[in-house]
């Protein structure tokens, strides 16, 4: 059809399902960012058990924070933020703490450098780095490095699934293959491809043979853990699309994969999920780390 750049949209259309700011009034779309701020920063400043700005890298944003419970030898979950690899920081998503350190499960949200600063590629060995950090680490932390849940929202569960693709003993030659051992992507983007006709391909610069590299539905799990992959019922269909469609490329290679749609919230609110112990993802969490 005239005009179709991606599937059945043209470029205005397709614009429209990954623009998440627009699909929301610009009133609400702003207090939800100072909510999540808000809720942030009392916990980064109320939290007992905590380790910040933990370098992992040589990069100024290569650095994480580390929320502990009381508890001996805690699982660990490892939050990615989003803002499609172009803005935000650790600091706006310490509030994802808030419920799962009283559960008892310690909590890692990490940083890293944004496009077009860095490329996706360098960017995403950033964020392995944090995780072969907190791998080699956990002695000195207090948790349990067998127990390690990956996860990330948007942008960060495009890195989550990147993370699961990736085979440890390549990235350092001491890491066993098995260092995740659940992974949570949600409301994340899979299949690269339909961004690169939007303008976010302004700053991440992805090239046609770039695509299958860098999504995850491209490519292989490196282990069969289990993999639960969320999105809000509310979300855009292309959100609700690429989360089915990764669901479906990674069981038929033989993952325990499942697809969990939240109803009645958008890609803004999901994440509040995981600091509600009634939320779906919370409960997701303790039931991946086996903690329920």
């Amino acid at each position: 059809m005239p005009g179709v750049i991606y599937r059945e949209y043209d470029a205005a259309a397709l614009w429209a399902q990954y623009n998440n700011s627009r699909m929301v009034s610009a009133e609400t779309h702003q207090d939800l960012v100072l909510e999540r701020q808000r809720r942030s920063a009392a916990l980064r400043e109320s939290a007992v058990e905590k380790v910040l700005d933990v370098r992992f890298g040589p990069h100024e944003r290569e650095r994480l924070d580390l929320f502990l419970p009381r508890a001996p030898q805690p699982p660990l979950y490892v939050y990615i933020h989003g803002g499609y690899w172009q803005k935000n920081d650790k600091e706006h998503y310490a509030f994802v703490a808030e419920a799962l350190v009283p559960a008892g499960v310690a909590v890692a949200v990490l940083e890293y450098a944004l496009c077009p600063a860095v490329t996706l590629p360098e960017l995403t060995d950033q964020v392995r780095r944090a995780l072969v950090h907190l791998f080699k680490c956990a002695d000195d932390y207090g948790y349990d490095r067998r127990r390690i849940l990956l996860s990330g929202h948007s942008a960060g569960g495009h890195l989550t699934g990147m993370l699961l693709a990736t085979n440890w003993p390549d990235v350092d030659g001491d890491l066993p293959p098995d260092i995740i051992a659940a992974g949570l992507p949600i409301s994340g983007i899979y299949d690269l491809e339909p961004i690169r006709h939007t303008p976010l391909n302004d700053a991440l610069r992805l090239t046609r043979e770039d695509i299958r590299a860098l999504s995850p539905m491209f490519l292989a799990p490196a282990r069969k853990v289990p993999v639960t992959v969320a999105v809000g019922g509310l979300e855009s269909r292309e959100f609700n699309r690429q989360a089915a469609d990764f669901v479906r490329a990674w069981t038929d290679q033989g993952l325990d994969a499942r697809l969990l749609v939240v109803p009645e919230v958008n890609h803004y609110t999901i994440v509040w999920q995981l600091s509600d112990p009634a939320g779906a993802l919370f409960k997701e969490v303790l039931r991946l780390l086996d903690q329920d």
